[in-house]
């Protein structure tokens, strides 16, 4: 067993390194912010921002060009209620690096998180159309979701079809179909994309509730009593339960 030690105080300098039997070695800044940036990337997954702001400032002392390490430092300045540093954060990436999409994709949750949905689109769809991107279908939803923000369904279905056109399983943009071809009533479409809901992703509470008033709605009542049972087995004490018992109490007392 091979064990390789690097004292703190090198670590203040420099990380170590090594690769297969090779000697140990010194990392390069370029490494060592990358190092950093995965740490820090950690540490605000698990909520712990000072730390993580720590990592992420050594990454770009390290590698000012590092653009992924911008971004988070935007997105942990944004948690820490500083949005004009979060903002500066998120500029400079997108300045190092306008072809990382997922740089891009974080600045245009930024936008939409502080209701600029006009220019959060834009770069959730410049997101999307990278052609190294390998996930185009999420900056597709999250643009339909911006916008439902300021109640443009007719919008928000685009976005969500497109999503779906690059990706038929994406059980978030299928979701998000379900919903809103059930409040335009097109029922027999929000049937359809249930059941597909249904073949790639466990249904939540609020997905098979949905079950139940759709075939509610086009009087499958054996369909809907299915999702009813799913429903009461999985999640007994959420709201969509209790919102079931009570639909069947008004109906055995109407």
């Amino acid at each position: 067993m091979r064990i390789v030690i690097c004292l703190l105080a090198a670590m203040l300098i420099s990380a170590c390194v090594t690769t297969g039997d090779a000697p140990l070695r010194e990392a390069s800044p370029e490494e060592a912010a990358r190092t950093n940036l995965r740490l820090g990337s950690e540490y605000l997954q698990r909520g712990q921002r000072e730390r993580a702001l720590e990592k992420l400032n050594r990454a770009i002392e390290q590698d000012p060009h590092l653009a992924p390490a911008h971004a988070y430092l935007g997105l942990v300045y944004e948690q820490l209620g500083k949005p004009s540093q979060a903002e500066t954060h998120y500029k400079t990436a997108l300045r190092i690096d306008d072809d990382d999409a997922n740089v891009r994709n974080m600045y245009a949750v930024y936008l939409c998180r502080n209701e600029r949905i006009k220019e959060a689109v834009k770069h959730f769809l410049a997101a999307a159309t990278v052609p190294t991107y390998t996930t185009s279908e999420t900056a597709y939803t999250n643009a339909g979701l911006c916008v439902l923000k300021r109640s443009d369904y007719e919008e928000a279905e685009t976005y969500f079809r497109q999503a779906l056109q690059i990706n038929p399983r994406y059980s978030d943009a299928l979701w998000q179909m379900a919903k809103l071809t059930n409040l335009d009533d097109r029922n027999f479409q929000a049937r359809a994309f249930l059941q597909r809901l249904a073949n790639v992703s466990e249904m939540t509470a609020q997905a098979l509730w949905l079950g139940v008033q759709v075939e509610r709605s086009l009087g499958d009542n054996r369909a809907a009593d299915n999702y009813a049972v799913q429903l009461r087995l999985k999640y007994p004490e959420s709201v969509e339960s209790r919102l079931l018992a009570e639909s069947i109490q008004n109906d055995g007392s109407s």
